[in-house]
């Protein structure tokens, strides 16, 4: 009874995503949850997250917003967030006052602020470096030697758990598959570490119908490829 009533009274959600981004993290948890919700996408690559219709929605330009109702929330953290209160029958995040709750926060915020960060200086230098060839090789460069590090302390803070609050799956690895499918970008050039446990997360993700489908969606909009090994499993070999 208390997952129907969630559903009945939760707001119209709208997630606006583009291929190959951040945004397929709420995408996959929308797909959890079990929430109704619509997917609209706005395909960074083709400029569709600066037109003047989608800046009305999130004047920064960037994907993923989720619109609740009449309100927008953006930023991939809060909006997992906020999905995982919405449905919280999903445990797509440990319930408040817990200290699972807490290492959740913990995975995101680091996940976008550095993890993120690392990513979007090797693949936007010019973002942090502006239009100075030479400051966008140095940001790029020194993110190519920090991502290797980065992905180190993933493997580490994993562990011998399935997942990386434990035993159950949750938003925070939904997050993290997200930054494992770019770690195959070709636009990496830095040796990267061997990565068996974070492998082994993001393949029992892909068993997951929810990822399945929102992948699917995706790549519907605009192909891409995936890390060695995803589309055997999908079918797609």
């Amino acid at each position: 009874m208390q997952d129907q009533a969630s559903r009945a009274f939760a707001p119209q959600l709208t997630l606006y995503y583009s291929p190959k981004a951040c945004s397929l993290a709420p995408h996959i948890a929308l797909e959890e949850s079990g929430l109704p919700y619509e997917a609209v996408a706005v395909d960074i690559r083709a400029g569709q997250n600066t037109t003047p219709a989608y800046l009305k929605i999130n004047p920064a330009g960037a994907v993923p917003s989720l619109a609740v109702g009449n309100a927008v929330v953006t930023e991939s953290h809060a909006i997992l967030t906020h999905i995982a209160d919405l449905a919280p029958e999903s445990e797509l995040i440990p319930r408040p006052g817990t200290l699972a709750r807490a290492r959740a926060h913990e995975w995101m915020n680091w996940i976008s602020g550095t993890m993120h960060v690392a990513y979007r200086s090797i693949f936007r230098p010019q973002a942090y470096a502006g239009d100075d060839p030479q400051a966008m090789n140095s940001v790029r460069e020194h993110a190519q030697k920090k991502l290797a590090k980065i992905l180190q302390e993933v493997e580490t803070r994993l562990g011998e758990a399935d997942y990386a609050l434990g035993a159950r799956f949750s938003a925070v690895d939904a997050y993290l598959f997200v930054f494992y499918t770019w770690s195959f970008d070709e636009r990496i050039e830095a040796a990267l570490p061997d990565r068996p446990r974070y492998a082994a997360l993001a393949e029992r993700l892909l068993a997951r119908p929810a990822v399945r489908k929102a992948l699917a969606r995706e790549r519907a909009v605009r192909p891409y490829e995936l890390p060695p090994g995803f589309a055997r499993a999908l079918g797609q070999a």
